[in-house]
C-alpha cells in the first residue's frame, strides 16, 4: 500500500530544490490549490494504459509541415 501524498511535504521539498523561494503568507494557499491538483490526478494516474502504447507526436512551434 502506498503512503498518502503529503502536500506541504512536497511542496516544501519542490521548492527547496527549484531554488524558488515561498512567501510565509503564500504558502497555505499553495498547498491547499496543490492538494486540488493531486487529488484530480489520482484518477488520471490510475487510468491503465497498454504497454504498447506509441506516444503522439509532440508540436514543436516553428516546425510546423508545410503542405
Amino acid at each position: 500500500m502506498t503512503e498518502p501524498f503529503d502536500c506541504a511535504t512536497y511542496i516544501a521539498q519542490a521548492a527547496a530544490a527549484l531554488g524558488m523561494p515561498l512567501a510565509p503568507q503564500d504558502k497555505a494557499d499553495v498547498i491547499a490549490a496543490f492538494a486540488v491538483l493531486a487529488k484530480v490526478a489520482g484518477p488520471v494516474m490510475a487510468f491503465p494504459l497498454p504497454e504498447d502504447l506509441i506516444a503522439a507526436a509532440v508540436f514543436v512551434p516553428g516546425q510546423e509541415n508545410r503542405r
